[in-house]
């Protein structure tokens, strides 16, 4: 029996239409119908589970000869394996369309609601503003599986070669956190910032210590800050803030979303919630008289009786003060420094004058590295926290009257 004649491109061209449908065979199961109408389709014939079957490859002249031979290679490769070729374009679709939904923005914004719950809202407001200003613009509409290492790496380049070298390295920290949450989820394969982990370009910056405010300084400070009308420069909740640093030492997050319904007048005390905390537990702070004085000033401005009580209320995206504007209010004030820096400033101080060093890293909330000290040590010294901070606050007024209470025994020295 001779072998069957192969097509050639020239014959599918030239197939002329008939009274009735027919086919031009290509061999292996490929064959060309061509209808009366003029229209041509690729067929391609196979047999499973006993049946003879058939299997639309597309349109001629759109899938050339040389293309539908192709597909007939790859529908083959599926029969043999027992898989209807049309099911399996059907899977193979339906894949590339889910493949196309997900995009780095859907994983972001679905990883950020996946931890938000067990962050601190300083931890989740740096993550979500890292994700908006350095991810998102180029990425959010992206198939995640589409991102390649090469192009994460110019993007992340761009915003290192601008000086913002930390910023850099903390979104390829985020952006490998979001594809790994891909993979977790069935919804990526791969995860290009984890892949460029060890890249060399993006050397760490040399660390920065917070800024402290010089004990010279502090009388300028106060006096700053108790101006009113139009000598003070800055709005009674940003002077209210700042007070609250500098009188309580408390960190910046904890003190800007803080509400109403944590501070007691009347037992002059301040609870923060463990979600602010650093430390993820709560803590509550003595209120010397410096700073219920500006609370009550500010009370009247702020507080609102069916709202979220927020004390430095603002209309921002998240209601309250933003992250960076108690640190520009110094700079504006002529202070190049921070404002955790503060805290440095009240551990100097408070140890030159012989406070009790574990009242000191109670107030400050800072953790305690010796374990075994560590549990032993199960008082809050709330009462000598109390004297103390009170000690300090007069200290920093007496700063703003040319007085000096530096040398003054305090109400308890360290045995």
């Amino acid at each position: 029996m001779a072998a069957e004649k192969l097509l050639t491109e020239v014959a599918c061209k030239a197939a002329k239409t008939k009274d009735k449908m027919y086919y031009l065979n290509d061999g292996a199961g490929l064959r060309l119908r061509v209808r009366p109408d003029g229209s041509r389709t690729w067929l391609f014939r196979f047999r499973l589970s006993g049946k003879e079957q058939t299997s639309g490859l597309g349109s001629y002249p759109k899938v050339t000869l040389q293309m539908a031979r192709a597909k007939a290679a790859d529908a083959k490769a599926h029969v043999n394996v027992g898989m209807n070729p049309s099911t399996a374009t059907r899977i193979a679709k339906m894949k590339n369309t889910i493949a196309s939904e997900i995009t780095f923005g859907l994983i972001a914004k679905d990883w950020i609601a996946h931890n938000k719950d067990d962050w601190s809202h300083h931890h989740y407001e740096r993550n979500e503003g890292i994700i908006r200003r350095y991810l998102l613009p180029d990425l959010e509409n992206l198939p995640v599986d589409s991102i390649t290492e090469v192009y994460l790496a110019s993007l992340l380049k761009k915003i290192y070669d601008k000086g913002i070298k930390e910023s850099a390295r903390r979104a390829r920290v985020v952006a490998a956190q979001i594809f790994s949450h891909a993979r977790a989820t069935h919804r990526g394969t791969k995860n290009p910032a984890r892949d460029m982990s060890d890249n060399p370009y993006f050397k760490k910056p040399p660390v920065k210590n917070f800024i402290a405010l010089p004990q010279s300084e502090v009388g300028n400070l106060i006096k700053k800050l108790n101006q009113v009308g139009n000598q003070q420069i800055l709005d009674l909740k940003t002077v209210c803030g700042l007070k609250m640093a500098l009188y309580t030492g408390l960190r910046d997050n904890s003190i800007r979303g803080a509400k109403w319904s944590e501070i007691s007048f009347e037992k002059a005390t301040w609870t923060v919630p463990a979600s602010r905390m650093k430390s993820r537990r709560e803590h509550t702070v003595p209120l010397p008289s410096q700073a219920l004085a500006a609370l009550r000033t500010l009370y009247p401005h702020t507080y609102r009786k069916n709202s979220d009580g927020f004390i430095f209320l603002s209309a921002g995206k998240y209601g309250f003060m933003a992250e960076n504007t108690l640190r520009l209010a110094l700079h504006r004030l002529g202070f190049k420094v921070t404002v955790h820096g503060m805290r440095s400033l009240i551990t100097d101080v408070l140890n030159e004058n012989h406070h009790h060093p574990d009242a000191i890293e109670r107030q400050l909330d800072h953790a305690n590295k010796d374990q075994v000290r560590k549990a032993y040590l199960r008082t809050n010294f709330f009462e000598e926290r109390k004297r103390m901070m009170q000690w300090f606050s007069d200290w920093c007024d007496s700063k703003a009257l040319g007085e000096d209470l530096n040398n003054v025994a305090p109400l308890r020295t360290v045995a």
